[in-house]
């Protein structure tokens, strides 16, 4: 049974643990894919995701332009990440094809990738905080100190506070929603590994990472003092933990509506327990109709609002 609700300006459709957001005017391709972009560009939004830990209100001053032309700034860079891949399934191979560029150096094939990945974290973080009202831990933009740097691992860490369940997100944005599911499955082969590297990395170095506080007094006495994530969670007595799967996605010959998006979703998405643990997962699909187009119009307004906000700090 599908049930349909509004939140903001998407209609939600939800069935089983599969929800798709479909934004305003999703039958006009133009107006659809203008107003997501100024939805997700949107001021709130952007300090949303800058100061999630302590949320703030936009109010024209120079110290908010600042922090507006940071946050921009993490999705601009002048250099592509290189991710080495090897041991994968013709499957994989071909959606890897299809939605990156291929190059060889010394031999070793390398898939070319740019800031689309940022912006698939992005808008995950901000439907996981405005739509499913959990908390970010750490923002993963601020575990670079280079913009040019990519984040490798997990792509979103959350906490829900009242059920004590840490949330490890993955992202995907791809020209058609079979590509985003056989890329999140190949992801999810090594999961266990990820997590594990972001405990160790991440999660148990709040000398290094702001964490957010909540997090830290739930686990803080725990994390000082265990090595790894099995250890960890056997310490602080961890019974479930949850894995949101973000595919934004292009249309394709065979999916095109929000039915068959959450059917797609729901039978083709692979579900496992990690460490032994009750594994809740969280299906989320954004449809964007065409990939190409919709990254193009967001990465035309990142530049301009970027240079409208350096120029609004100098002119106050």
């Amino acid at each position: 049974m599908i049930i349909k609700e509004a939140f903001e300006q998407f209609t939600v459709y939800k069935c089983d643990v599969a929800s798709s957001f479909l934004y305003a005017h999703f039958d006009n391709p133009d107006l659809f894919m203008e107003g997501l972009s100024d939805y997700l560009l949107s001021e709130s939004n952007l300090l949303n995701y800058a100061n999630t830990l302590t949320p703030i209100e936009f109010t024209p001053t120079p110290a908010i332009y600042k922090k507006l032309y940071n946050t921009l700034g993490s999705f601009l860079n002048s250099e592509l990440e290189l991710l080495a891949f090897d041991d994968v399934s013709d499957e994989v191979c071909t959606a890897l094809g299809e939605e990156y560029h291929f190059i060889d150096i010394n031999g070793k094939t390398l898939v070319q990738k740019d800031k689309i990945g940022k912006i698939g974290e992005y808008a995950l973080h901000l439907l996981l905080t405005g739509y499913y009202k959990v908390h970010c831990i750490i923002p993963k933009f601020r575990c670079t100190t280079d913009r040019n740097m990519s984040v490798f691992g997990i792509d979103a860490l959350f906490f829900n506070p009242n059920q004590r369940t840490i949330y490890f997100g993955e992202s995907k944005v791809c020209n058609s929603i079979e590509n985003a599911i056989t890329l999140v499955n190949r992801s999810f082969d090594d999961y266990e590994e990820q997590i594990a590297e972001e405990y160790k990395l991440v999660l148990s170095n709040d000398e290094v990472f702001q964490l957010s506080q909540e997090f830290r007094d739930a686990f803080q006495q725990h994390t000082e003092v265990c090595i790894s994530f099995q250890d960890f969670i056997k310490a602080a007595s961890i019974g479930k933990i949850c894995v949101p799967a973000f595919l934004a996605h292009g249309n394709s010959d065979s999916a095109t509506t929000p039915e068959s998006f959450l059917y797609k979703m729901n039978t083709s998405l692979n579900r496992k327990q990690f460490f032994g643990l009750d594994t809740e997962y969280i299906f989320i699909s954004l449809p964007i109709i065409d990939k190409a187009k919709m990254m193009d119009i967001i990465m035309q307004k990142v530049v301009k609002k970027n240079n409208d906000y350096r120029n609004a700090i100098s002119t106050i």
